[in-house]
């Protein structure tokens, strides 16, 4: 588009606005009046009728008055530009677009350590974080603003925490992408997941996949799994959840691979469901020194709020990898561990009820 162009888009969409909002020529006149400086009627009609006319002043005395950011109009026409020459609009950009309905507030990020050098994070054994969702900058966009607690600590002993910002897209294939970067570190997270889980009051939480390079001391490529969980919904997870979360993250595809004599010792400390119990114990003449448990054949005829968590307590002392596939029942296992260990505004549920 050329300037002309430009100014013709600029000015259709601050009377898009205005007809929106009902608003007359006078109405905004007044009020630019009041927040701007002088403002005529006339100079406003002037702007709808010869918009080449228009000055940057108006335009910004214009912009003022209706509240709009004019770097985020810009962002609009060019969005709204490009979704036309695709012909239909697959990834949508715009917050005020219904299927960014429910996804705004506060999530708790959860991720299991990605560095390539174990001895970086010993102690820690899950990384939390908070996952911001908004119009923050008013670009009529979801922003994105993640803060995480690395768990390392800087030369001075404080938590060594990281800042990324980036943006939220809604795609019509049922994949979430936000994608962020800390300028400071020079470090980018690139998160994917499935949507119609997180504005789900009834579930409130996703399973998704990341990529980043922000992988401990030396950088290394990682792709990992995490999970978001709805502050609203879910304000504090306790330490006994955020096990079982870890858990869960590490579980991969069919199997849980396991040392014998880790799970022969397990049988002799853990408190198992019973029948969970019953079920572990049926396969453990496989192998000699690790097995591949089935999660199918584990969970058989025992309620999923029971036997997901047995398998995450379970997983937490296996050898798997901690790069995996995302699976649709993972979402779903997610939420009976979360809603087992709900806890309440005032006092904390007990971790040990049951649905």
């Amino acid at each position: 588009m050329n300037n002309q162009e430009i100014l013709q888009k600029i000015v259709a969409y601050i009377e898009a606005i205005m007809v929106d909002k009902s608003m007359t020529s006078r109405d905004l006149a007044e009020i630019c009046a009041k927040r701007s400086g002088k403002m005529s009627p006339r100079t406003i009609d002037k702007m709808f009728k010869t918009p080449s006319s228009t000055t940057l002043s108006t335009l910004l005395k214009v912009c003022d008055g209706l509240d709009l950011n004019l770097n985020a109009v810009f962002h609009s026409i060019e969005i709204a530009k490009t979704s036309a020459e695709n012909g239909q609009q697959r990834l949508v950009y715009e917050i005020d677009n219904p299927a960014y309905n429910g996804y705004t507030g506060n999530y708790h990020v959860f991720y299991l350590p990605t560095s390539a050098y174990p001895e970086d994070h010993a102690d820690q054994t899950l990384v939390h974080g908070v996952l911001k969702l908004g119009d923050f900058n008013s670009m009529h966009e979801c922003s994105a603003i993640l803060d995480i607690d690395s768990g390392d600590l800087t030369t001075g002993g404080s938590p060594f925490s990281k800042h990324y910002e980036g943006t939220l897209i809604y795609s019509s294939n049922s994949q979430m992408f936000c994608r962020l970067v800390c300028s400071k570190y020079g470090d980018m997270w690139f998160m994917v997941f499935n949507h119609g889980n997180l504005n789900n009051k009834e579930l409130a939480c996703v399973v998704g996949c990341a990529a980043t390079a922000s992988s401990g001391r030396i950088r290394h490529p990682a792709i990992h799994r995490f999970c978001l969980c709805n502050m609203q919904q879910y304000p504090v997870i306790d330490p006994d959840t955020q096990s079982l979360i870890e858990g869960l993250l590490r579980i991969q595809e069919k199997h849980i691979i396991i040392k014998k004599e880790t799970v022969d010792t397990l049988l002799k400390q853990e408190d198992f469901d019973p029948a969970f119990r019953t079920n572990l114990e049926n396969y453990l003449n496989i192998a000699q020194v690790y097995y591949a448990l089935p999660k199918g054949t584990l969970k058989e005829d025992i309620p999923l709020s029971i036997s997901i968590k047995e398998l995450a307590k379970l997983s937490n002392v296996s050898s798997l990898e901690k790069t995996y596939h995302i699976l649709h029942e993972d979402d779903r296992e997610l939420s009976c561990i979360l809603k087992n260990c709900l806890t309440a505004p005032t006092a904390p549920k007990d971790a040990s009820e049951s649905e």
